[in-house]
């Protein structure tokens, strides 16, 4: 009986010093990689009353980390039609480009647009040392490329 019991402890205490291969895959993964937590991210509303553009942070399913492909990601999750494309990232200066901007210049009014370029511009200057971002797509009907910063959303 005694033999049973000592064999049953060092099975336990076997199992429970094995390696947690979960936590050092997380560890390891890329920076630019996404798995959901709580972050602050940017939302782009209309004041009812006013009908002016309001900035509120939000918290919600996030980016793991603070970088750029994370944050596109991030973007990309949350507008469905409207998919960015990360180009480079050079001085202050975030450049993107939408290869399929239909939904976002035939689809969405002239509202739509400026709701989601504040959200991006938000988000991406989030970072630090990031002002600006460069938008290119396809020209439409209610948008077109331009290069943004917060204070483009100012009187909307």
């Amino acid at each position: 009986m005694r033999n049973y019991l000592f064999l049953l402890l060092l099975t336990m205490i076997i199992a429970s010093c094995g390696n947690n291969k979960k936590d050092e895959k997380s560890e390891t993964q890329a920076p630019d990689s996404v798995a959901l937590q709580y972050f602050y991210g940017w939302e782009a509303t209309l004041n009812d009353s006013t009908g002016k553009l309001e900035m509120k942070k939000k918290e919600g399913a996030g980016p793991d980390s603070i970088s750029v492909g994370a944050i596109i990601s991030y973007l990309n999750r949350t507008n469905t039609h409207v998919q960015l494309e990360l180009v480079k990232v050079s001085n202050d200066t975030v450049y993107v480009k939408i290869p399929d901007a239909t939904y976002l210049t035939q689809q969405m009014g002239s509202t739509g647009p400026v709701l989601y370029f504040s959200e991006v511009v938000y988000n991406l200057t989030e970072l630090a040392g990031i002002k600006y971002v460069n938008l290119d797509f396809e020209e439409g009907d209610h948008a077109s490329p331009a290069t943004l910063n917060r204070d483009s959303f100012n009187d909307q």
